[in-house]
């Protein structure tokens, strides 16, 4: 029975491990005892680096792809509402959701690389300041996170079998902790740009 619950929930059980191993990371204060190490190469991303060099030599190339990492992540946020606010039966309720969930996350794959290869740029732009912001961490862990719960989990889990077969809770669980977690990669997000 236990061999049969895990091979069932093999993905489900990998992301929660994965999560549990961030937790205590953070808790156990492990990331600190790392953290001074990678202070050389945040220095050496933003100083040495290509990407650091035209991040901080040229202001329009930089401000561009920032742009363009606004843009990735309203994409990516769009393809989460959307998704997430069908599966509420909130919006698009002519819509199988099943199509939508389809077609929204081939939308959610290319926003998340766009975002993350413009986003590896700007950090490199700016990397000895984004070294010494917690918010900035904090995002890295919500943003792994959150494309881990999308790729392991809910999409498996969605495309698995019809929508109608699957309980609604179980459903209405995926589309709110999902609309959370992309939330909080916003939030913090947004609070680099404050910052």
């Amino acid at each position: 029975m236990l061999g049969s619950i895990l091979s069932q929930y093999a993905r489900s059980l990998a992301v929660f491990a994965a999560f549990l191993l961030m937790v205590l990371v953070e808790s156990l204060g492990i990331r600190e005892a790392i953290y001074p190490g990678l202070e050389s190469f945040f220095n050496w991303m933003n100083q040495s680096s290509w990407l650091g060099v035209i991040g901080t030599t040229y202001g329009s190339v930089y401000a561009t792809v920032e742009a363009l990492h606004l843009l990735s992540m309203a994409v990516l946020g769009g393809t989460v509402l959307a998704t997430d606010l069908r599966l509420l039966g909130i919006i698009c309720k002519d819509v199988p959701s099943e199509t939508l969930v389809t077609g929204t996350h081939k939308c959610f794959r290319w926003a998340l690389l766009m975002a993350i290869l413009t986003g590896i740029f700007c950090a490199a732009g700016v990397a000895n300041k984004v070294y010494f912001m917690e918010v900035f961490w904090i995002k890295m862990l919500v943003l792994i996170t959150g494309s881990c719960f999308m790729l392991f989990i809910k999409q498996p889990l969605l495309t698995s079998r019809p929508h109608a077969q699957i309980n609604p809770w179980t459903i209405r669980l995926l589309a709110v902790t999902s609309m959370l977690i992309w939330f909080t990669v916003a939030a913090t997000g947004r609070w680099i740009g404050f910052s």
